[in-house]
């Protein structure tokens, strides 16, 4: 895009051409059509060839004119859809005239690329007339072909349905790469927020750290330099008593200040991480407990980030504005979501509680929820404080409306369902032509079944292909002894397995997916089997149940997985990129605090928490020998504590230069 509302081809219009002009195609926009020319073109001839067609040579003219024509207009199919699309259709109707038979290569394939790009490049209302007017023009176009009412039915069917489904694809196409392009943009948000959030924390800590410690250290500075000055024994005692005190008191603090969290989501899932978490407060003296309710689901990373992030801040505000108040974290596994809960209570009377923050943590987490269809509300309750938050553990539950990726799975298992039925009892050939009413009934409802599994087959992609193969297995072992033509047909509905293998290597979401050709070639080793031995011609069975089990189990395999690698390469990858871009960009803002966190953790290790801990060992061995050794130990817990705070003082002056 460049400005914005210009679209994608103005904003790319190369040098010399005039504003709205169309550019030039490039290389990439002459493959399809070029490999679309050729394919038809010969299998055109081969077909005529094989069917014995004895045309006219001005017909043929016509027709190779049109192919032509059709494929040179799908060059300008992503900068002048619409046109492409008449264009296309238009050539296909005048060939299929031409070629006066429908048993050819000159209908729905130009269109139909014509009207995938419509689809791609356009919304939802041109790419439903595009479809509706390919679909129209093809039955009206082949129906003086046709022979009577039954073999129009199937043609203006297959018509339809192929239109639907080219439309679909064409729309979830559109809707992906639009996907996409968000997914980019909010990834380069969340890069700018990764900058904001490191800048945010730095404040922080160097607020907290002057308040937690600076203070304190300045005071121990003052008041062990004036004791020291006086030389009274019992006073330096006094002083040193009270910088002990103080010296413990900075290093709980700060300890708590940067030692709180891990350095990142552990691995495990969230049923691991946030036990170590709430354990490793409870060893800093946080009192935290933990609840889990409900049957521990797996969770998608991207809801496992956010969960572990929101309890993670919300134990961290807890620290900070109530503590050493209890906490209590909840986690309840319902149907389809996972909800938190964390509560503080009151913090005691004396304990000493910072002005409130700025609201970027709430706000935070709030995001974070949202981002996944969830809620968050966070609140005073009872003296303390509560967080509740609910995420959807399924992508697919914040949508309530039907939408193309619906229509799609419809018609793919309206087409899966009816293409058998319709080619076993409709003229001028039908393959179940003689069967009595009673199986002709029962072939129809075994055919229609088939069908039905497919409509799940992204929820719940391997139950679909084990209902399929099921279906396919039982229909061969009963009715296709009795006809070999049944046998045929489900050999012709193959293509619902292909499809129910296609969606396990795309949208399952638990497991492997290679096992899925192999299950969905069980079917075809049954039906292979079972047409050998109920064939006249076969003599004898010993050796050929194994033979007919191999063959066909491994004829199916060979056709099934080109199908499992094509949807692991494009839906399984594709879904993959998504979950990785939202777990990124749930993660990013927590590891730039983190980052943070970790930084000033290696800096005052290194220099305040040092000198701390040396001042408190020197005052308590000051307090435990002479008077001499009082007054000794107190000059050197005043020179520590000037130490500890000129460390702090040049770390928070890193901090603000940054």
């Amino acid at each position: 895009m460049g400005k914005r509302g210009k679209p994608e081809v103005e904003a790319t219009r190369p040098p010399g051409v005039p504003r709205g002009a169309t550019p030039w195609p490039g290389v990439a926009d002459f493959a399809v059509p070029a490999a679309l020319a050729v394919f038809q073109l010969v299998g055109n001839w081969g077909l005529a060839e094989l069917n014995d067609l004895r045309l006219a040579q001005g017909r043929w003219m016509v027709a190779i004119a049109c192919v032509v024509a059709g494929c040179v207009a799908l060059i300008w199919r992503r900068t002048a859809p619409e046109p492409v699309l008449a264009a296309a259709i238009a050539c296909s109707a005048v060939a299929v005239l031409a070629m006066g038979t429908t048993d050819s290569l000159v209908s729905g394939l130009a269109d139909g690329v014509a009207l995938y790009s419509l689809a791609v490049h356009r919304g939802r209302g041109p790419a439903m007339v595009g479809g509706a007017l390919m679909g129209g023009v093809a039955v009206a176009s082949t129906a003086p072909l046709l022979h009577g009412p039954a073999d129009f039915a199937l043609n203006a069917v297959l018509s339809v349905l192929a239109a639907v489904v080219i439309t679909a694809l064409g729309q979830l196409r559109r809707e992906y790469k639009r996907r996409r392009q968000a997914l980019a943009e909010q990834l380069a948000e969340a890069e700018r927020a990764h900058r904001a959030a490191a800048g945010t924390e730095r404040e922080r800590l160097a607020r907290d750290l002057h308040d937690v410690a600076g203070h304190h250290l300045s005071a121990v500075v003052v008041h062990s330099g004036a004791v020291a000055r006086g030389g009274d024994a019992e006073m330096a005692r006094e002083a040193l008593s009270a910088a002990a005190d103080t010296g413990r008191d900075v290093l709980r603090a700060l300890t708590r200040l940067v030692d709180v969290m891990g350095p990142d989501v552990p691995e495990g899932g969230l049923d691991a991480s946030l036990p170590q978490l709430c354990q490793g407060l409870t060893r800093l003296g946080v009192p935290v407990s933990l609840a889990v309710e409900g049957r521990v689901r797996r969770l998608r990373p991207e809801v496992d980030t956010a969960a572990y992030r929101i309890v993670q801040e919300s134990l961290t505000n807890a620290m900070r504005y109530a503590p050493g108040a209890p906490v209590t974290v909840e986690v309840r596994h319902v149907p389809g979501a996972v909800e938190l809960t964390v509560a503080n209570e009151a913090p005691g009377e004396d304990a000493t509680v910072p002005a409130l923050g700025t609201g970027r943590g709430i706000t935070g987490m709030g995001e974070r929820a949202r981002s996944l269809g969830g809620t968050l509300d966070a609140g005073p309750s009872g003296g303390g404080w509560t967080v509740r938050a609910s995420l959807p553990t399924s992508a697919g539950n914040a949508r309530h409306r039907l939408g193309w990726p619906e229509v799609l799975d419809a018609t793919v298992a309206a087409a899966c369902a009816t293409a058998p039925p319709l080619l076993a009892f409709t003229p001028p050939d039908p393959l179940l032509g003689d069967a009595s009413p009673g199986l002709a009934a029962l072939v129809i409802v075994l055919l229609l079944l088939r069908g039905v599994p497919l409509w799940w087959r992204r929820r719940a992609p391997y139950l679909a292909l084990g209902a399929l193969a099921a279906l396919d297995i039982a229909a061969a072992l009963t009715v296709g002894p009795h006809s070999q033509q049944l046998l045929a047909l489900l050999v012709i509905g193959a293509p619902a397995e292909m499809v129910a293998v296609y969606a396990v290597a795309g949208h399952a979401r638990r497991g492997p997916t290679w096992p899925a050709p192999f299950v969905g070639a069980v079917p075809w080793a049954v039906v292979f089997t079972t047409l050998i031995v109920t064939d006249p011609e076969t003599e004898q069975t010993s050796g050929v149940i194994p033979f007919g089990l191999g063959t066909g189990w491994g004829f199916g395999l060979l056709v099934l997985l080109p199908f499992w690698a094509w949807g692991r390469a494009v839906t399984g990858r594709g879904h993959r990129w998504e979950a990785t871009a939202r777990e990124t960009m749930a993660a990013r803002e927590g590891e730039a605090v983190q980052a943070e966190r970790n930084r000033v953790a290696l800096g005052l290790r290194a220099t305040v928490l040092d000198h701390t801990a040396r001042l408190v060992r020197s005052a308590e061995a000051g307090l435990s020998g002479t008077g001499e050794d009082a007054r000794a130990a107190l000059d050197a817990v005043t020179e520590l504590a000037r130490a500890a705070l000129l460390d702090m003082r040049a770390l928070l002056d890193a901090l603000e230069r940054e």
